[in-house]
This record gives C-alpha cells, structure tokens and sequence, in this order.
C-alpha cells in the first residue's frame, strides 16, 4: 500500500529542518525512528532545495515537542537556526534591501515556500499588514507556524534592530501554557486563537535599509523562486487539476466567486463554465469534491473536533457538514471517522451507483 496521502500534495521547503536532528539530541530525541516513522527520508532535510510534506514535516515537530515536553521547542529551535538553510527562500529574506522588499517578498513567495494560504500583504498609513494561514488539512501545525513566524522575526530583526516592541504579531494557534519566550522570541505585542496568522509592522518602517541588503542577490532570489513555482503554468490536459488546486487553497473560505476564479485563469465567466463542461463537471460540483476528499482526511487522520473541521472546509455551520457527510457516505461524521478504513469510501460509490 502506498504512503502517499492526500495530505502529501502540499510540500515545504525541507531545509528548515536541516538541523533538527542535533537539536533534538540535547533533548535526548533520535529523530531517525520518528522520520522513518513518518516516511521522511532524513538526508533530504539536509537539502536546499528539496521539498517534503508538509503534513509530515508538521507532525515531526509536534512529535519532537511532545516527547520533550516542550510546547516551545519550535521557538528554541529557531533561534539555533542557521538563516539561509532553507535555500533561496532564506537568501531572499536575508538579503532584501528594505523591510518594504522583505514584506512584498514573503507575500510573493510564502505560499510556495510553506504552503500558506490566503496571503495577503496591506500597506495603509499606520502599518503594513502580512497575514496567512495553513491548508485545513495540516491538523496538527502549532510548532510548524510557530518556527516560521520566529524565523521571520529573526530576519526582521536582522533589518531593524529590536522588533518586540515594535512588531505586533498575531497567531492562530491556543495560547500556550507559558507565553514568556513567545513574547521575548517573538514580540511582546503578541495576541493568541486569531483568525489568521499576521505581522503588522509600523509604515515608518518600510523605507528602512538592510544593513546586509543585497538587491542583486535578492533579484535572483526571487527569479529563482519563480522559476520553481513555473510548473503551475496552465495548460488545456491540467485545467481541472489546476481548479482542483485553486478550490484546495481556498477551501476555507465560505463562498467560492465564479468571477474571481474565472478572472484568475484569466476566463471570461461563460467561458470558465464552458471549459469545465467540457471535462463533465462544474465549480460546485468539484468543490463539493474536495471538500468529500478532506473532509474525509481530517476525520480519519487528526482528532479536530466536527466544528473545527466544518469550518475549516468553509462551511457555515456543523451541521451543514454533517448534512454533506450524510449525502457522502449515508453515515454521520462521527461513524465515517469510527468506521474501519475504506467504508466510507465504499459507501460512496454504493451510493453514486444509486444515484
């Protein structure tokens, strides 16, 4: 049986794991058996790069966490962490030549380097606002979100001096038990349980030179990125995987505009409709897709509540996920997530046969 999950088709940048390994020894962890527990191959973590699952390289750090009994063994890993690691993604951020080039950035490229989704950078007269969040279906993600937003704040830092006082923070994961190394690591204008995951810097800060500033080398930084985000270019044979992609990274969000969409692929309306057509399906009918395949991921593989789940599929209400899972599998959420693997799935088909 394959190991590929639909969890699986979201990658990072396997690099901000380069020196976990040393890490975790001091904590008397051997990362090996949990990497191969979790079928990570550990010389890829090594790589610039590499690219791994995400889900898996999420699950490796709460493992990490969990054996140490340290809800912020992210945040001491990242202080250990060597800028740059992560390839042309770090370089980038190092070597951006204000804070405004580090913002727009981490706003071009965050998705592709950590998978994040709905990024959104706003530049008002007070302060810039960075903000995103994860794909519903990385369940288990506080120590992950917690590494990144501390590296981010350890490049800002490298630009601007001090930036606890300075920098607000907002994240989406519970509060922790102890907040202190969050609000010295982080920023002391830190809130918790937000709806996303953001930096607000203040605009008086965005004309502020890197000291180690290098625009030739963030140039390339970011032309390489780009050439390694090219094979999402869209062809006729991948059109629906490609509308596929856009209703996974969107997922959460409780309408899905046919105008949007059809202007993203750069479509008129009718003629986005008429192109799904063609493939024998529609809009609603593939988002109700992939709400089906992670809908089924997140009951089957993490212990989210059925609220949390609904919500995270863009639902409106609990039991307007139930009502789906229902017409699904002819089953309620908690019998499909109790139910011995692949039932679900067959009842599916039954009931498409029916139908």
């Amino acid at each position: 049986m394959s190991n590929e999950r639909i969890n699986d088709e979201l990658m990072t940048v396997a690099g901000v794991g380069s020196t976990l390994a040393s890490f975790a020894d001091g904590y008397g962890i051997d990362i090996i058996p949990i990497c191969r527990a979790l079928h990570i191959h550990p010389d890829d973590l090594q790589s610039l790069t590499a690219r791994i699952s995400l889900d898996r390289m999420c699950r490796l750090f709460e493992t990490c966490a969990l054996m140490a009994d340290d809800e912020s063994l992210a945040l001491k890993y990242a202080a250990t962490f060597t800028l740059g690691s992560s390839g042309p993604f770090g370089y980038g951020m190092m070597t951006a030549p204000t804070v405004r080039h580090f913002l727009q950035f981490l706003a071009d490229h965050l998705a592709f380097a950590s998978q994040a989704r709905s990024v959104r950078l706003d530049i008002g007269e007070i302060d810039a606002v960075l903000s995103w969040t994860l794909s519903p279906l990385v369940a288990k993600r506080d120590q992950y979100v917690d590494l990144i937003v501390a590296l981010h704040l350890r490049h800002l830092r490298a630009i601007i001096g001090t930036v606890e006082a300075t920098v607000a923070v907002g994240l989406q994961r519970p509060r922790p038990r102890h907040t202190a190394l969050f609000r010295q690591q982080i920023s002391r204008q830190i809130s918790f349980g937000m709806p996303v995951n953001s930096l607000h810097v203040p605009a008086r800060l965005l004309d502020h030179p890197n000291p180690q500033g290098d625009e030739t080398l963030f140039k390339l930084m970011d032309i390489q990125l780009r050439a390694l985000q090219s094979d999402m270019a869209i062809d006729e044979e991948a059109f629906v995987d490609q509308v596929r992609r856009y209703i996974r990274q969107r997922i959460a969000e409780p309408t899905l505009a046919l105008d949007r969409i059809s202007a993203y692929f750069g479509l008129s309306e009718r003629t986005f409709q008429r192109r799904l057509a063609d493939h024998g399906t529609t809009l609603n009918e593939l988002r109700d897709e992939e709400r089906r395949r992670l809908g089924l991921a997140l009951l089957r593989d993490s212990s989210l509540s059925i609220a949390a789940i609904a919500y995270r599929l863009g639902y409106s209400a609990p039991s307007a996920f139930t009502r789906s899972v229902y017409r699904w599998y002819g089953a309620a959420p908690k019998a499909v997530r109790q139910g011995p693997q692949g039932d679900a799935e067959r009842s599916a088909q039954r009931l498409n046969e029916k139908s």
